[in-house]
């Protein structure tokens, strides 16, 4: 009897091997998942955000070896990651090339030519607008003056500028303006007298969707002309059958 039962033992177990290597041929392959991007501490992230947001000389933000300096050399990834921090907050992290600034040298390493700033990811309502000290037909001169600094590639003669700001600002009100700008950083003038784009354009302002924007509006008074020159035309008399006309 018991050399039965061994024989019955021994073929039984070559079934249950092979019933076992049947359920791991069945069993998912899985793959070592990615490794995740590197997150960096709070801490770091929070004296990137220090950096960024409190003004320390007459230019907020921070140039590009102070990050460095501070954060290491791989400060971009932190910036990249406080970055994303901001998005709910409808903020971002922009870097401008620090050229129209004048704080490096062409001798500078590559990277020292730029700064890095905090801007508004969206744009502001009318309301907020008002609530940032700005009037907004002051707003309007502005953004007049950006455009044309644009559209003459990049400089313009300052009597031309303050021609054009007159005739949107009034007279008596087109040197305050003008010194504004500058002042604030939106516009910059050199010995020749020429404006350029400030620093403060770069880093705050989308021109892109600004020239946009000022290629689609209309005129003030394009939609009264229209009207108005139909109904002339309507109400010059038709020449009867006959009559001679000069």
């Amino acid at each position: 009897m018991e050399e039965v039962q061994a024989e019955r033992d021994a073929e039984q177990k070559p079934s249950d091997e092979s019933v076992q290597s049947a359920q791991e041929d069945n069993q998912p392959i899985i793959t070592p998942s990615a490794q995740p991007e590197p997150s960096y501490p709070n801490e770091r992230l929070k004296r990137a955000a220090h950096m960024l947001f409190f003004k320390r000389g007459r230019v907020p933000g921070a140039k590009a070896w102070e990050l460095k300096t501070t954060l290491g050399k791989s400060y971009e990834k932190v910036l990249d990651q406080l970055d994303e921090e901001l998005k709910e907050l409808d903020l971002q992290v922009k870097k401008v090339e620090a050229g129209g600034i004048g704080e490096y040298s062409p001798n500078d390493d590559e990277t020292d030519k730029f700064r890095y700033f905090v801007r508004l990811r969206g744009t502001l309502t009318p309301k907020e607008a008002r609530m940032s000290g700005w009037r907004i037909d002051n707003l309007a001169a502005l953004a007049a003056a950006l455009a044309l600094v644009v559209s003459k590639q990049g400089k313009v003669e300052r009597k031309e500028l303050e021609m054009m700001i007159t005739e949107k600002a009034g007279r008596w009100r087109t040197l305050t303006l003008t010194d504004t700008f500058l002042r604030t950083g939106y516009l910059e003038e050199d010995e020749s007298g020429m404006i350029s784009l400030g620093w403060r354009t770069k880093a705050e302002i989308d021109l892109p969707s600004l020239m946009m924007l000022v290629a689609e509006a209309k005129p003030e008074n394009a939609d009264r002309e229209e009207p108005s020159a139909a109904s002339m035309e309507e109400s010059d008399p038709q020449p009867s059958e006959g009559q001679v006309t000069e």
